[in-house]
């Protein structure tokens, strides 16, 4: 009889489990239904008819995405997004990291200001980080022209030129993003055994020799996070080239995203975006599998 009383206590105790679990993870699991899979879903439908975004909803098959991989501008926003992600991604690790080493320090002064006003940019939203640039980079009115020519320099053509264009948008992107990457940084720095580094201070090891040898070799997990992260923020940019550049000169800033939003909100052609939108999804997971392949998963060397 004790026994029968004991196991009815333990199923209610474990009904009772199960439903404050489900409660609990609810509505994070509607949210994730209703702003992902259902979209998902509705894009991959999509992907397969000429759906215009109002009248037209016919079933054409893979013809999106034959048209899609047959599609000059489709490959050069393709690969213009790759090279800026490429070029990118090692000032979005070596900045970050370079400033949480010296601000990880007991030597440096006023850590917690610097901290603060580095962290700043980050809680802008990236049309006002990209309107700010923008206005530093102005050819006539902006602030770094203004101080090449006070020094007797030629003001640079910072919106009509390619390469400076796509290089403004690169210096927003690193300055917008730096501090949280720091933060990151700062709090596995922190995490290391004190002990460690005593043992090298014994052994004589300069402080940039415990740098390369023993901060940046242990913080292996947290460059791996960071690597990734900045992968796909760095893809998927979009609100702060808006803000900057708008895509242009021409097409020179008009990477995958914004191909993707002017195909489908500007030219209705709803179909053939989400087409590209799926491969560019698959293309994105492939890149984010083999970082983790290469890097196995951001597990410390042993």
């Amino acid at each position: 009889m004790a026994t029968e009383i004991t196991l009815g206590k333990k199923k209610r105790r474990n009904g009772t489990q199960k439903r404050a679990f489900w409660l609990l993870i609810a509505p994070s699991a509607i949210l994730f239904s209703v702003f992902f899979l259902i979209p998902l879903v509705l894009n991959i439908f999509f992907s397969f008819t000429d759906y215009d975004g109002w009248k037209t909803l016919n079933n054409v098959g893979l013809d999106n995405y034959t048209r899609v991989l047959q599609d000059k501008n489709f490959w050069g926003a393709f690969k213009r997004t790759m090279i800026y992600a490429i070029v990118n991604i090692p000032f979005k690790v070596a900045i970050p990291l370079a400033l949480a080493g010296l601000l990880a320090s007991p030597r440096v002064k006023m850590k917690t200001l610097t901290r603060t006003m580095i962290y700043i940019p980050v809680l802008l939203s990236s049309l006002v980080v990209g309107i700010t640039i923008n206005w530093m980079f102005s050819q006539e009115y902006g602030l770094i022209n203004f101080l090449i020519t006070s020094l007797g320099g030629v003001a640079l053509e910072w919106g009509t030129n390619r390469v400076l264009a796509t290089t403004i948008i690169s210096i927003a992107s690193t300055w917008a993003s730096t501090g949280f990457y720091m933060i990151i940084y700062i709090g596995a720095i922190n995490n290391i055994p004190v002990d460690v580094y005593e043992s090298a201070d014994m052994d004589g090891a300069s402080k940039l020799y415990q740098f390369f040898k023993i901060t940046f070799p242990l913080l292996a997990p947290t460059t791996f996070l960071v690597t990734l992260l900045s992968t796909i923020n760095l893809l998927k940019e979009y609100a702060l080239i808006q803000g900057v550049t708008q895509g242009g000169p021409g097409t020179s800033t008009t990477f995958i995203i914004q191909y993707i939003f002017d195909k489908g909100f500007n030219q209705s052609q709803y179909g053939y975006a989400s087409a590209v939108s799926v491969l560019v999804m698959i293309v994105f997971a492939v890149v984010a599998f083999v970082q983790f392949k290469v890097n196995d998963g951001g597990e410390t060397t042993k």
